[in-house]
């Protein structure tokens, strides 16, 4: 099945290209909404499937059906909140916020391979890059009204790293000169690394909070939807 909708799809590539003038190929930023599928054992241990944006810049090489660029994406792999009470300075209780989020953050640069210049443009990559897990906490002042105030004491934890390697395959279909609605998927293999587990994140009413780290292989698919703009 997966065959086949390639197979439609370049044909009606190839169609769309044989119809159209010859036109300078031009960069794209491309920018989406995406949604992560763990796979094997990052899927048992997460139990569920990140989201989060992506962007990246692709730029053609020397006029030819190759292009390449950079890319990234950041993903919410956990986010737990609660409304506490701590003392402040002078030992009064002070109502606060705490939020503590696991996130993913994604670097890559990428190799593409774009045949066709109309207003179908499917596209095959190969990828390389790296992704950055993190713990955020952030504490957030609460005012008389009941609503959050102020920027948050922001404090990062537990970073962790894992290289990534894999491919994608795209399609970019014109809106207006200029624009194109773009949709993706990605095949991701990311080593072995840790990453806070979900299921264990735990707040107390006085602002401590507790919460485990595990470890698996990383690989992932993703799927996304956005725009890409040619300039």
């Amino acid at each position: 099945m997966r065959y086949f909708v390639l197979s439609i799809l370049l044909s009606l590539g190839l169609l769309d290209a044989i119809s159209q003038p010859i036109v300078v190929r031009r960069p794209t930023i491309s920018v989406g909404f995406q949604v992560t599928d763990p796979r094997g054992d990052f899927e048992n241990q997460i139990g569920t499937l990140p989201h989060g944006v992506n962007a990246s810049f692709s730029k053609p090489l020397l006029g030819l059906p190759i292009e390449y660029g950079a890319g990234f994406a950041w993903n919410s792999i956990a986010s737990e909140s609660r409304d506490i009470v701590i003392p402040d300075q002078f030992g009064n209780e002070m109502p606060s916020h705490l939020k503590l989020n696991g996130n993913a953050y994604t670097y890559y640069v990428h190799g593409r391979l774009r045949p066709f210049n109309g207003n179908i443009r499917p596209y095959g990559e190969v990828i390389a890059g790296f992704k950055n897990y993190s713990v955020k906490s952030k504490l957030y002042a609460v005012n008389e009204f009941g609503s959050t105030s102020g920027d948050p004491l922001t404090d990062v934890s537990d970073r962790s790293y894992s290289w990534i390697t894999g491919w994608a395959a795209g399609i970019q279909i014109r809106l207006v000169r200029g624009l194109f609605l773009e949709g993706r998927f990605e095949k991701l293999n990311g080593e072995e690394t840790r990453y806070i587990d979900p299921s264990t994140i735990q707040i107390s009413g006085d602002g401590s909070y507790t919460y485990e780290l595990t470890e698996s292989d990383t690989d992932q698919f993703t799927y996304s939807i956005g725009l890409a703009f040619s300039f």
